[in-house]
């Protein structure tokens, strides 16, 4: 099963933030087709195997104290390619964390726009450590919220639903 690590990099930048009041900065995302064969990722990797094209990270959303949900779009304009492997990169340009699988069921990139829509969980991680620079995603954050309202109101509706049951012996 393809699998997200944390690469050795990324584990001595993030021990480094540690205490330092600092944070690592994840802000682009590069997909690469692994020179056309899957493979295990490694936690030494510093690149992917062979990067075919890098973009920015257009909208973040923190999922939960250690998880963010990270978006990047690749235009219909990228090369057109087999994806094995994708990387989320620092402001450093290091590789932070790797994803890839010696089952990964390879998708095109190219002639449509290639959404990569990934949530990065950072569970031995302190949090705060690591943080997506990018905008936040707002059309998430509004479904999130008006689902959140929706089932507040049905809640509220279920109690007053059971009160007058208490009380009048029918709903």
């Amino acid at each position: 099963m393809p699998t997200a690590i944390l690469t050795d990099t990324g584990i001595a930048k993030i021990t480094a933030a540690s205490g330092s009041g600092t944070q690592v900065a994840i802000t682009h995302i590069a997909l690469g087709d692994a020179n056309g064969a899957n493979y295990a990722p490694g936690h030494a990797q510093t690149a992917l195997q062979r990067e075919k094209a890098r973009e920015a990270i257009t909208s973040r959303h923190l999922a939960d104290a250690k998880s963010w949900r990270v978006k990047a779009e690749f235009g219909p304009e990228t090369t057109a390619f087999g994806v094995r492997e994708i990387g989320f990169f620092d402001a450093d340009g290091d590789l932070i964390v790797l994803w890839a699988g010696n089952d990964v069921m390879p998708r095109q990139t190219g002639a449509i726009t290639y959404l990569v829509d990934h949530v990065l969980t950072f569970t031995d991680v302190g949090e705060g450590l690591v943080i997506v620079n990018a905008p936040d995603d707002v059309i998430f954050d509004l479904a999130v919220a008006t689902g959140t309202t929706l089932a507040n109101i049905q809640l509220e509706q279920l109690r007053q639903a059971k009160e007058l049951h208490r009380v009048t012996g029918s709903y």
